[in-house]
Protein backbone atom coordinates (compact mmCIF):
# COMPACT_ATOMS: atom_id res chain seq x y z
CA UNK A 1 0.00 0.00 0.00
CA UNK A 2 1.10 3.49 -0.67
CA UNK A 3 2.37 5.78 1.81
CA UNK A 4 0.41 8.81 1.30
CA UNK A 5 -3.06 6.45 0.50
CA UNK A 6 -2.10 4.85 3.99
CA UNK A 7 -2.23 8.06 5.71
CA UNK A 8 -5.40 9.05 4.23
CA UNK A 9 -6.99 6.16 5.40
CA UNK A 10 -5.70 6.56 8.49
CA UNK A 11 -6.86 10.07 8.94
CA UNK A 12 -10.39 9.01 7.78
CA UNK A 13 -10.44 6.60 10.42
CA UNK A 14 -9.22 9.20 13.01
CA UNK A 15 -12.01 11.52 11.19
CA UNK A 16 -15.19 8.99 11.95
CA UNK A 17 -13.56 8.93 15.48
CA UNK A 18 -13.47 12.61 16.04
CA UNK A 19 -16.96 13.19 14.83
CA UNK A 20 -17.90 10.05 17.22
CA UNK A 21 -16.30 11.62 19.90
CA UNK A 22 -18.16 15.17 19.06
CA UNK A 23 -21.63 13.18 19.44
CA UNK A 24 -20.93 11.92 22.66
CA UNK A 25 -19.64 15.48 24.07
CA UNK A 26 -23.05 17.04 22.53
CA UNK A 27 -25.05 14.46 23.80
CA UNK A 28 -23.47 15.12 26.96
CA UNK A 29 -24.30 18.55 26.92
CA UNK A 30 -28.12 18.02 26.24
CA UNK A 31 -28.16 15.83 29.47
CA UNK A 32 -26.44 18.45 31.29
CA UNK A 33 -28.72 21.13 30.21
CA UNK A 34 -31.68 18.84 30.52
CA UNK A 35 -30.79 18.37 34.11
CA UNK A 36 -29.76 21.46 34.93
CA UNK A 37 -33.82 22.87 33.63
CA UNK A 38 -35.22 20.10 35.88
CA UNK A 39 -33.96 21.37 38.79
CA UNK A 40 -34.78 24.82 38.14
CA UNK A 41 -38.12 23.86 37.71
CA UNK A 42 -37.77 22.21 40.44
CA UNK A 43 -36.49 24.81 42.58
CA UNK A 44 -39.14 27.38 41.28
CA UNK A 45 -41.79 24.74 41.82
CA UNK A 46 -40.84 24.81 45.68
CA UNK A 47 -40.74 28.15 46.38
CA UNK A 48 -44.50 28.42 44.58
CA UNK A 49 -45.58 26.26 47.15
CA UNK A 50 -43.88 27.22 49.80
CA UNK A 51 -45.13 30.91 48.90
CA UNK A 52 -48.70 29.48 48.74
CA UNK A 53 -49.18 27.98 52.09
CA UNK A 54 -46.81 30.79 53.96
CA UNK A 55 -49.99 33.22 52.96
CA UNK A 56 -52.72 30.70 54.57
CA UNK A 57 -53.54 32.06 57.87
CA UNK A 58 -56.26 29.42 58.38
CA UNK A 59 -54.73 27.49 61.00
CA UNK A 60 -57.36 25.73 63.40
CA UNK A 61 -54.69 24.19 65.96
CA UNK A 62 -51.50 24.94 67.65
CA UNK A 63 -50.66 21.16 66.21
CA UNK A 64 -51.85 22.35 62.41
CA UNK A 65 -49.78 26.11 62.62
CA UNK A 66 -46.46 23.55 63.75
CA UNK A 67 -47.07 20.91 61.20
CA UNK A 68 -47.60 23.52 58.44
CA UNK A 69 -44.19 25.45 59.90
CA UNK A 70 -42.87 21.74 59.91
CA UNK A 71 -44.03 21.23 55.85
CA UNK A 72 -42.69 24.77 54.91
CA UNK A 73 -39.41 24.10 56.71
CA UNK A 74 -38.75 21.19 54.56
CA UNK A 75 -39.98 22.65 51.16
CA UNK A 76 -37.10 25.93 52.17
CA UNK A 77 -34.49 22.56 52.75
CA UNK A 78 -35.79 21.26 49.54
CA UNK A 79 -35.30 25.07 47.68
CA UNK A 80 -31.87 25.28 49.45
CA UNK A 81 -30.52 21.51 48.19
CA UNK A 82 -31.46 21.98 44.98
CA UNK A 83 -30.60 26.03 44.33
CA UNK A 84 -27.20 23.90 45.46
CA UNK A 85 -27.33 21.06 42.91
CA UNK A 86 -28.72 23.64 40.48
CA UNK A 87 -25.41 25.37 40.78
CA UNK A 88 -23.51 22.59 40.26
CA UNK A 89 -25.92 21.23 37.15
CA UNK A 90 -24.68 24.89 35.89
CA UNK A 91 -21.16 24.18 36.03
CA UNK A 92 -21.26 20.52 34.58
CA UNK A 93 -23.03 22.17 31.60
CA UNK A 94 -20.24 24.54 30.99
CA UNK A 95 -17.64 21.93 31.66
CA UNK A 96 -19.74 19.92 29.38
CA UNK A 97 -19.61 22.73 26.86
CA UNK A 98 -15.99 23.16 26.99
CA UNK A 99 -15.40 19.16 25.99
CA UNK A 100 -18.04 20.02 23.05
CA UNK A 101 -15.78 22.64 21.58
CA UNK A 102 -12.98 20.68 22.00
CA UNK A 103 -14.16 17.96 20.28
CA UNK A 104 -15.08 20.49 17.20
CA UNK A 105 -11.96 21.89 17.31
CA UNK A 106 -9.75 18.47 16.80
CA UNK A 107 -12.41 17.33 14.70
CA UNK A 108 -11.87 20.66 12.24
CA UNK A 109 -8.27 20.18 12.23
CA UNK A 110 -8.26 16.63 11.59
CA UNK A 111 -10.93 17.27 8.67
CA UNK A 112 -8.11 19.74 7.51
CA UNK A 113 -5.69 17.70 7.70
CA UNK A 114 -7.04 14.68 5.81
CA UNK A 115 -7.73 17.55 2.83
CA UNK A 116 -4.55 18.29 2.52
CA UNK A 117 -3.39 14.36 2.67
CA UNK A 118 -5.82 13.91 0.16
CA UNK A 119 -5.00 16.50 -1.74
CA UNK A 120 -1.06 15.38 -1.75
CA UNK A 121 -1.98 11.67 -2.80
CA UNK A 122 -3.88 12.82 -5.60
CA UNK A 123 -0.86 15.29 -6.64
CA UNK A 124 1.48 12.18 -5.66
CA UNK A 125 -0.98 10.00 -7.97
CA UNK A 126 -0.69 12.22 -10.58
CA UNK A 127 2.60 12.19 -11.05
CA UNK A 128 3.49 8.39 -10.76
CA UNK A 129 0.65 8.46 -13.59
CA UNK A 130 2.57 11.79 -15.52
CA UNK A 131 6.38 10.23 -16.01
CA UNK A 132 6.44 14.20 -17.33
CA UNK A 133 5.06 16.18 -14.56
CA UNK A 134 7.39 13.40 -11.89
CA UNK A 135 10.41 14.79 -13.23
CA UNK A 136 9.10 18.76 -13.45
CA UNK A 137 8.24 17.62 -9.46
CA UNK A 138 11.30 16.11 -8.98
CA UNK A 139 13.67 19.18 -10.60
CA UNK A 140 15.05 16.72 -13.26
CA UNK A 141 12.21 18.45 -16.44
Amino acid sequence: MRTPQRRVELLNRLARLREVEKQAAAQKVAEAQGTHGKLLALQERSGEIAASYATRTESVSGDELARRQQFLAGLEEIRRQTKSESRKAEEHTREAMSRLQAAERRREVTSEKLGAERRAAEIALAARDNPVLARKLKGAG
